[in-house]
């Protein structure tokens, strides 16, 4: 691999955080590791992972997200979107024991890493390879007893080949045609007006009294524009405040018309990070796990 076989603008960006953050990692390899192994285990100590996106080496970092990317309703999914709740079992972890090598002694040390309520009967091991900071072990610890805490809920859809545009983490918003969730449908027409727009839909929209409104649309590369706050005009129109920064398409053509996703600013969509990617011939197997601040 050379310089360009490397995400080098992801990784400048990770860079800066690691370095502000102070997070280092230190380590010794034997001659038998591998250049994947220890690149995995260096971004490890930075919460990253290592992946292989379109021929590259690109590191993914978990981290806070607040700008959704790619958007994925019926309208442009193949099967409908399973959700599946992970129920709590009296089998699951209730505590993170991380093992690591302290700077000031060099001696193997384990840390506890505990939410409200763990007793700690049935702890998940980790081993923090190049950390040597006991708070930054501990951060490790608990990175991972939240994730097995909050992020319980599972979604798998199909689409054609729309979800390659997705990559392993990418921070998405799902819908379904559940009642009191997103509604998706097509924009019909869109004229502009002072302030924003008034948006013109192939489906009428189910308005809760006393809840705010969104709505968002779908960019020609499957992008999220949005969402904005959202008025009532009738069933079928309603004006948005903000700036659309694309030309959406209405008419019928070789080009898809764009796709809309309204519903109350609470519940207008399914907030996701997509943990897989499958093509399957034409069509594109998904699956993800809800995002939880």
């Amino acid at each position: 691999y050379g310089a360009e076989d490397l995400d080098g603008d992801e990784l400048e960006r990770l860079g800066a955080i690691w370095d502000a953050r102070g997070d280092l990692f230190d380590f010794v390899f034997s001659d038998q590791a591998t250049v994947r192994d220890a690149l995995a285990m260096a971004l490890r100590a930075g919460y990253s992972e290592l992946t292989i996106d379109d021929g590259r080496i690109r590191p993914v970092r978990d981290e806070l997200r607040s700008t959704f990317e790619h958007i994925y309703t019926p309208q442009n999914m193949t099967a409908p979107l399973t959700r599946q709740f992970v129920s709590y079992d009296p089998d699951d972890h209730d505590g993170v024991d991380v093992e690591y090598v302290d700077a000031d002694s060099w001696t193997t040390q384990v840390i506890e890493c505990r939410l409200p309520g763990d007793v700690g009967i049935r702890v998940r091991k980790i081993e923090a390879e190049g950390v040597t900071d006991r708070t930054r072990a501990w951060r490790t610890g608990m990175r991972q007893r939240r994730i097995d805490a909050y992020r319980r809920k599972r979604y798998s859809f199909s689409t054609e080949w729309d979800a390659l545009n997705s990559r392993y983490l990418s921070y998405c918003a799902l819908a379904d045609d559940v009642p009191g969730y997103g509604q998706s449908s097509i924009l019909r027409a869109i004229a502009n007006v002072s302030g924003g727009y008034v948006l013109t839909l192939s489906e009428p929209m189910t308005w809760s009294a006393g809840s705010s409104h969104v709505i968002g649309l779908r960019r020609p590369d499957g992008t999220l524009c949005g969402p904005f706050p959202a008025t009532r005009i009738d069933d079928y129109r309603a004006a948005i405040a903000g700036a659309i920064d694309f030309d959406p398409i209405t008419a019928t053509s070789s080009t898809e018309q764009t796709h809309v996703l309204f519903g109350t600013s609470e519940r207008w969509s399914y907030p996701a990070l997509i943990t897989e990617i499958a093509p399957q011939g034409d069509s594109v197997d998904v699956t993800a796990a809800n995002y939880d601040v």
